[in-house]
């Protein structure tokens, strides 16, 4: 603790002491069809991260005219039931407000509920159900959901503050100590602060006083409504990144007029809208502590009020170092502690290596959010799973066996890891002189190096473990026999597919051409013995990433690339609103891509081509070498030869070829069963 004195020093605000400056950020869960999720996974989500030491656990929730309810049981065939635990207007949320709330504060943290109206970004709660246009100021689409929105009317905004209030009263009647306005990134209240999104002509548009009319009378109804000690924050953008839209000179005026208000305790600093879509959510491609600057210049603006500050802010020493250098009061902490919401008590404890750190990949967290799986982390297999494997629910095991697990990749070292840390005797054999299996082809592409971080949790929690590791050695069936094991868990992995097979097209179970000289899987385009040549088209069959990610790395090596895909974009498991991302990455590399397209036939340096959809074709011509990306195949010959004379286990790849985070799944829950 004494290296993070300042990230771990209580602070006031409003007459509220926080025991540390670490915040959990609002962030969608959603981890049931819907609009929230199972409720009492929320609950346990929620609190796991209060557990786990921080000081203020915030809450995403929607607020709703009740209006909407009015033009929803239209007929009696709609009501306003709840799908989930995120709408703060609702009496019927309540017992389970209360459950969540007092849950965080037992843990000594602080609980203050994010009250969100999602305005032409997304209407929230209620929009859907009710078939009801977006609300905004004015009728100018986002350019996501590309959606003309309905110009809200006088009335329309008196409702929506009645819907602020009632938000805060319900929270405060929960045990709630505050709640933060939304008014950033683009949402509702966002768009009537920024020029670009504001085009009012009446007192709510114009000037910049009018364009803040809407935030301040909500927050003076807020704080007429609630007690002094009921805290009230914003959540605000120091600078919009969008064109015409809100700067950071402008910013310090709203918080000026904010803290003239006098209902205010804190402003929470961000930064971007759905213009730069996901550009908030930074991924390791993106500056660390993005916004910190913007913090600063609005900790200058209004020093009577407590500062906080979001986005990729994932290490306590940046934390630290944050508020060292006066840039913010408080750190926001979402995807970090969802990685590892223990990293508070871990800092403090001086266990700064057994952190498990973001990748900042997005990859399990937003894109899975985003696609309607829920939130995930693609090495904390907790996530939404607290109450089964959350912090403390791990039980030593009844009877100690003896465990034999081969395979050294992310599958194999959690399946011997847990198996050990419940006091099984436990070996593992890795063929290789290094753990990590194809994550470490994986971190050798620039934009996805952050992935060494999970064979270096996995390695520091495997030594602390107990298991024996047997490095360089290929396991037998002979040689795991004659270790007398009671179980063998195989997590041999997969190797590449070599048939050109696609999966759109069974009819070809081998491509014309795959046995050339010149063609390649993409473990091979990371061999440096392999002469791929400067030419290469990759062909992307694979919907994860390992045919872009391979195509990256060759370009990053000087090789001219095109990806050849049948689907829409390449790695077509990646969620549609982050493709632009992508293309804003690979393309300045040089990297061309043709979709929608098949590869026919591969005749030494030339590919025939054909569209997917009119089966025209044409000829690609000077191909030094052919990649291929078309998935893997399992390697289970040790687990089927083993089958009938030992109790044994496939996980990972060798039971099926599929993404990290489902490996160590796999993993954890054998260790758990064994």
């Amino acid at each position: 603790m004494a290296a993070f004195k300042h990230l771990f020093s209580p602070i006031e605000i409003g007459g509220v002491e926080i025991k540390n400056r670490i915040f959990i950020p609002p962030h969608g869960v959603s981890f049931a069809p819907g609009t929230g999720g199972g409720n009492e996974r929320v609950i346990d989500y929620h609190i796991e991260r209060a557990k786990g030491g921080a000081g203020i656990v915030m809450m995403s929730n929607y607020c709703t005219p009740a209006s909407w309810s009015e033009l929803g049981t239209w007929g009696g065939a709609l009501s306003r039931t709840p799908v989930g635990l995120n709408e703060m207007n609702l009496d019927t949320l309540k017992p389970h407000y209360k459950t969540l709330i007092s849950g965080v504060r037992s843990h000594g943290a602080r609980f203050i509920s994010q009250l969100n109206a999602g305005g032409r970004q997304g209407g929230g709660p209620g929009t859907d159900a009710f078939q009801l246009p977006l609300w905004a100021p004015s009728d100018l689409p986002c350019p996501t959901t590309r959606v003309i929105p309905k110009a809200m009317e006088v009335e329309d905004i008196q409702d929506f503050i009645r819907a602020f209030v009632q938000g805060a009263l319900n929270a405060e009647e929960c045990g709630a100590d505050g709640v933060e306005l939304f008014a950033a990134q683009g949402y509702l209240l966002s768009e009537f602060l920024s020029p670009h999104t504001n085009k009012r002509s009446d007192q709510y548009g114009g000037s910049l006083e009018n364009r803040a009319r809407f935030l301040i009378e909500a927050l003076t109804a807020i704080r007429k409504a609630v007690g002094r000690k009921f805290l009230l924050g914003v959540r605000m953008n120091g600078d919009d990144f969008t064109p015409g839209g809100l700067q950071i000179a402008e910013a310090q005026q709203i918080a000026q007029l904010i803290r003239a208000s006098g209902t205010t305790q804190y402003l929470s600093i961000t930064g971007k809208t759905y213009w730069s879509w996901p550009g908030w959510i930074a991924d390791v491609n993106q500056p660390a502590a993005q916004f910190a600057h913007l913090s600063a210049a609005i900790k200058k603006a209004v020093p009577e009020l407590k500062i906080g500050v979001v986005s990729r802010i994932g290490t306590p020493q940046l934390g630290e170092q944050i508020i060292a250098n006066g840039q913010a009061d408080l750190v926001g902490m979402a995807r970090a502690t969802i990685a590892d919401p223990e990293l508070p008590n871990k800092a403090m404890r001086g266990e700064v290596d057994r952190i498990r750190l973001c990748t900042y990949g997005n990859q399990s967290c937003i894109m899975k959010l985003i696609g309607g799986q829920g939130l995930a982390c693609v090495h904390n297999p907790a996530i939404g799973r607290e109450k089964e494997l959350g912090a403390g629910s791990l039980k030593s095991a009844a009877k100690k066996k003896k465990v034999v697990v081969v395979g050294g990749g992310p599958a194999g070292v959690a399946a011997a890891r847990i198996a050990a840390s419940r006091g099984h005797d436990v070996t593992l054999f890795e063929k290789d002189l290094e753990l990590g299996g194809q994550n470490r082809m994986t971190v050798r592409v620039a934009s996805r190096a952050s992935y060494k971080e999970i064979t270096r949790w996995q390695r520091v929690e495997l030594d602390r473990s107990g298991a024996k590791v047997r490095m360089g050695t290929t396991a037998t069936v002979e040689m795991v026999l004659g270790e007398k094991p009671d179980v063998v868990v195989v997590a041999s992995g997969s190797t590449p597919r070599r048939t050109g097979y696609s999966s759109l097209r069974p009819t070809i179970e081998r491509l014309p051409g795959v046995d050339q000289a010149n063609v390649y899987t993409v473990w091979d385009a990371f061999d440096e013995t392999k002469k791929i040549g400067k030419n290469v088209v990759l062909i992307d069959e694979d919907p994860h990433m390992s045919g872009v990610s391979t195509a990256e790395y060759l370009a990053d090596r000087g090789h001219k690339v095109t990806i050849v895909t049948p689907q829409v974009h390449p790695g077509d498991y990646m969620e549609i609103s982050f493709v632009p991302d992508l293309y804003r990455r690979i393309l300045p590399k040089g990297i061309e891509i043709v979709a929608n397209t098949f590869v026919s036939r591969i005749e030494g340096e030339r590919l025939v081509l054909e569209d997917r959809y009119t089966g025209q074709t044409r000829l690609l011509t000077g191909v030094d070498g052919v990649v291929l990306a078309m998935g893997n195949q399992v390697n289970d010959g040790l687990y089927r030869s083993l089958k009938g004379k030992v109790t044994v286990h496939a996980i990972g790849d060798a039971l099926a070829p599929r993404r990290l985070d489902e490996a160590i799944l796999d993993g954890e829950r054998i260790g758990r069963m064994i």
